[in-house]
């Protein structure tokens, strides 16, 4: 037995209780502890993800890249990033109905992050756009990761709605890394390339070129 006993002024309290008992309540307290922490960290994903397609959202985005070139301003290491947009989507979406626009905006997502590895940051950007930052890629493994995406997207046809993308590309160079605001330049950069993309004719990829800058 346990004997517990405390003076409080002219009074003496004492209670009884098993050891059994006592490490019972103890077991108790850390099961509680441990569904707490479980929940917080069930809610703090919630806040980092986008409902619909499971992805990161902009701003956990955002906080993973920064992580990025932190650990890139160590040692330069090559990366890549993609604005990757659905062509026609509004068009899809008048088509099809937004049912079938949601069933392609999870499609695609599913393919960019089945495309992309742990050390990528994949993201719905926002609308139909998504942003795809591949570490350790240089431009030829860029390209490379392009090609397979718009093959795996022209594969996936069957499953739904047809539909292709157009993806504009800004490649990290040493000189920018030290820049506070890299990461707006090089979204910036890449939404450019997108645009050239867009212009033409779509359903391609396009890189960022110091030369085509206004």
């Amino acid at each position: 037995m346990i004997a517990n006993i405390q003076l409080k002024g002219r009074y003496l309290y004492w209670s009884l209780f098993s050891a059994e008992k006592r490490d019972l309540l103890y077991e108790e307290l850390l099961a509680t502890q441990k569904e707490l922490e479980q929940s917080t960290e069930e809610l703090i994903e919630l806040t980092r993800v986008d409902p619909l397609t499971n992805l990161l959202n902009r701003r956990a985005a955002q906080s993973d890249i920064q992580k990025l070139l932190t650990q890139v301003r160590r040692k330069f290491i090559p990366m890549a990033f993609l604005v990757v947009d659905i062509d026609h989507f509004k068009k899809l979406n008048d088509q099809y109905g937004h049912d079938k626009g949601d069933e392609v905006l999870t499609r695609n997502s599913s393919i960019l992050q089945s495309s992309s590895r742990q050390s990528d940051v994949v993201a719905r950007w926002g609308g139909e756009e998504f942003l795809v930052v591949l570490f350790n890629s240089d431009r030829e493994q860029t390209s490379a990761y392009c090609d397979r995406l718009h093959q795996r997207i022209k594969a996936s046809t069957n499953e739904g709605p047809l539909y292709t993308v157009s993806i504009g590309v800004a490649q990290l160079t040493e000189d920018q890394i030290d820049q506070p605001n890299v990461l707006d330049i090089l979204i910036k950069q890449a939404d450019q390339a997108l645009y050239q993309a867009k212009a033409n004719g779509r359903n391609r990829t396009t890189f960022f070129e110091q030369a085509s800058q206004a």
